[in-house]
C-alpha cells in the first residue's frame, strides 16, 4: 500500500482528479453560477453578525453561548480580512470549502488504497462520488460547517487507520485533537465522545496509563473550554445553550405537544420584554456585551433571552416526553426513517444559488409516487450498508478496530442528531460519506472482478 501511494500512477491519478475537480468548479461557479448564498452568513442560525466579528472578534467569541466558537472564529478571521464585507466573506468561505474538498479527495484516495481497492476503482469512485457528486456540490456551496465536518471526519478515519497500522503515538494524539476540533465546531460532537474514544483505544491496546494519556487530558480540557467559559460568564455549563429549543423542535410532530399548545412557548423568535432582568435574577450574572443583550434583529439568537427560553423549553419537553414516551419514540423513529431515505441535497433549510439539482427535490416533493420509490431504494441501500459495516466489525479483519471506532462515532453523532435535532439529519448523514464510499467501492471491485473473469 505504501509503495502504491508513493507510485507515479497514484500521483498521476491524484493530480488528474484534482485538476478535474478544479475545472468542474470553475465551470459551476463562473458559467453556471453555482455558488454560496451570502444570506447564509447574514447571519445564519449559528453565526454572529459580521459587524461584531469584524469589530470585536475576541469579546464576541467570548460572549457566544449558543454555539461552540470555532466556526465563528474562522468566519471572524475571514471577515476581518475584507473589513466585514458580506459578499467577499461569503466568497472566501466558498473558496475555503473548495480547498476542503481537495483535502477530502486526497484522504479518500489514501483510505481506499489502504483498503486495497484497485487504482481504477478508487479513481472512478472519487470522480463520480466526490468530484461530480451533487451532494458534495450542494454542501461545499453552503457556507455552513457541514462540509468542514465531512473533511475532518475523513481525516479522522485516516488517522485511526494509520494509528492501528503503525501504533505510533502521534496518530493517537491527533485522533483526540481532530475530535476536539470537531467539538469546537459542532455541539453534536460532545466532549464525552472524546473520552469514550480514549477508553476504547486504551482497551484495544490494553493500556490506559501511558504518555498519550497526558496529552489526552490536556486535549480533553480544551474540548471542555466552551462549557467552562459559559459557566463562568453565563452560569450555564454547556457548549451550546440551545438544547431545550432543539429538543422542543423534535416534538413538533407530536399531536399531544400541539394539543397542549406548548409548542407556541418554544419558538426561536420569542423575546421576553423583561428578559434581561429575569436573566440577572435567575442566573446571577450581569452581561454587558451587546450580542448577549440584543432583543431585536437577527442577533437575538445569541441573546441571554435564548438561555431563558431554552431552559424553559427543556423542562416543557422533558415533561411532555415523560407523559407520552411512546409518541416521542415514534417521532424519533420516523425521523430516522426520513433521514435514511433522502439525498443529501434535500436539506430543508438552505440551498446554493443556481443549484439545479434542487429542482429534483421539488419534483420529488410534488410527485408522491416518485418520492416513495426513491425512499424505498435509499432505505434498501442503507440496510445493505449497515449489514456490510457490521459484518466488517464483527468478523476479524485488519480493519476491524478502525471500523469499530469510526462506526461508534457515526452511531453517536446520528443518535444525538436524531434525538435532539428535529428533521435535518440529512446534513449529519453527509458528514460520514467516507463510509459509504468504502461500501460502494467494495461492491464495485467485486463486480469488476466478476467482469474480468468473464
Amino acid at each position: 500500500m505504501i509503495d502504491l501511494i508513493k507510485s507515479n500512477l497514484y500521483k498521476k491519478n491524484l493530480l488528474i482528479l484534482i485538476l478535474l475537480y478544479i475545472l468542474t468548479r470553475l465551470l459551476f461557479y463562473i458559467i453556471l453560477g453555482i455558488k454560496a448564498d451570502p444570506k447564509v452568513i447574514e447571519p445564519g442560525w449559528h453565526i454572529i453578525e459580521l459587524s461584531f466579528l469584524n469589530n470585536d472578534l475576541f469579546n464576541s467569541l467570548l460572549h457566544l453561548h449558543s454555539q461552540p466558537p470555532l466556526w465563528n472564529a474562522l468566519i471572524g478571521i475571514f471577515t476581518k480580512t475584507v473589513n466585514g464585507d458580506l459578499i467577499k466573506t461569503s466568497i472566501i468561505l466558498n473558496i475555503f470549502n473548495y480547498f476542503l474538498t481537495i483535502g477530502i479527495i486526497i484522504y479518500t484516495y489514501k483510505i481506499l488504497l489502504i483498503f486495497n481497492f484497485k487504482e481504477k476503482i478508487s479513481f472512478i469512485i472519487i470522480l463520480f462520488l466526490i468530484v461530480l457528486n451533487p451532494n458534495v456540490i450542494f454542501y461545499e456551496n453552503i457556507t455552513f460547517y457541514t462540509h468542514a465536518l465531512n473533511f475532518l471526519f475523513v481525516n479522522l478515519f485516516w488517522l485511526i487507520i494509520s494509528y492501528f497500522k503503525t501504533k505510533k503515538d502521534i496518530y493517537e494524539i491527533l485522533i483526540y485533537l481532530n475530535i476536539t476540533i470537531q467539538s469546537l465546531i459542532w455541539a453534536g460532537i460532545h466532549p464525552i465522545l472524546i473520552f469514550v474514544v480514549f477508553i476504547t483505544i486504551s482497551i484495544l491496546k490494553k493500556s490506559i496509563k501511558n504518555k498519550c494519556s497526558i496529552y489526552f487530558i490536556l486535549i480533553f480540557l480544551v474540548s471542555l473550554s466552551p462549557s467552562i467559559k459559559n459557566k463562568i460568564i453565563f452560569n450555564k455549563f454547556s457548549s451550546s445553550t440551545w438544547l431545550g429549543i432543539n429538543l422542543s423542535s423534535t416534538l413538533n410532530s407530536m399531536k399531544t405537544f400541539h394539543r397542549g399548545g406548548v409548542e407556541r412557548q418554544c419558538l426561536y423568535q420569542i423575546i421576553y420584554p423583561d428578559y434581561y432582568e429575569t436573566y440577572k435574577k435567575e442566573y446571577k450574572r450581569d452581561i454587558n456585551h451587546p450580542i448577549a443583550r440584543s432583543n431585536s434583529g437577527k442577533a437575538y439568537r445569541n441573546s441571554v433571552s435564548q438561555i431563558i427560553l431554552s431552559d424553559k423549553c427543556l423542562k416543557i419537553s422533558i415533561d411532555q416526553i415523560k407523559k407520552t414516551p411512546i409518541d416521542y419514540l415514534k417521532g424519533r423513529f420516523l425521523a430516522t426513517i426520513v433521514s435514511h431515505s433522502k439525498f443529501g441535497f434535500e436539506y430543508l433549510y438552505l440551498s446554493p444559488i443556481n443549484f439545479s439539482f434542487y429542482d429534483i427535490k421539488v419534483f420529488l416533493d410534488k410527485n408522491i409516487l416518485a418520492k416513495r420509490i426513491k425512499q424505498i431504494i435509499i432505505i434498501l441501500y442503507m440496510i445493505l450498508f449497515y449489514i456490510f459495516i457490521l459484518k466488517k466489525i464483527l468478523y476479524k479483519n485488519k480493519f476491524q478496530k478502525s471500523l469499530l471506532i469510526i462506526f461508534m462515532i457515526y452511531l453517536f453523532c446520528n443518535t444525538i442528531s436524531h434525538l435532539f435535532n428535529g428533521y435535518e439529519q440529512e446534513r449529519f448523514m453527509y458528514q460520514f460519506m467516507i463510509l459509504h464510499l468504502i461500501f460502494i467501492s467494495s461492491h464495485l471491485q467485486k463486480l469488476n472482478f466478476g467482469i474480468l473473469k468473464k
